[in-house]
């Protein structure tokens, strides 16, 4: 069982991860937007951030970013996995740039959902922004 902060401004997204997550035994807490993403990761220490990419305001790896630059109390370790619907080969480029642990194209099956989870957890925490 691992805590997972959801990450998606979309919803019905957020609802469809959190009940399988759920299901798969996962302690689940979710944010709708890339502000803040610090605060969120500092309050629920999760150990795997769910992140989607498009957002509006501020985008996934811009706030990973951000996150990455703060007092280092907020800079915790964690996994992150990319989450959008953008083609997946540019998903993967992106995630391998910015240093995430993997990445998840949407729509994604439960089972996906799952493995890409586990996948994450296999693969040791590092500290935000440091790719």
């Amino acid at each position: 069982m691992a805590t997972v902060l959801v990450v998606d401004d979309d919803p019905l997204a957020t609802e469809v991860l959190t009940a399988v997550l759920n299901r798969a035994g996962h302690i689940v807490h979710c944010h709708d937007s890339g502000f803040g993403l610090a605060v969120a990761i500092h309050r629920f220490r999760p150990d795997v951030v769910l992140l989607d990419v498009n957002m509006p305001g501020l985008s996934g790896p811009r706030s990973l970013a951000a996150a990455g630059e703060l007092d280092p109390s907020y800079a915790l370790e964690t996994r992150v996995l990319l989450h959008s619907g953008m083609p997946a080969d540019g998903l993967r480029s992106l995630a391998v740039s910015i240093g995430a642990h993997g990445s998840l194209s949407k729509p994604a099956r439960p089972t996906q959902i799952v493995e890409a989870i586990a996948s994450c957890l296999d693969q040791p925490a590092r500290r935000l922004g440091t790719g």
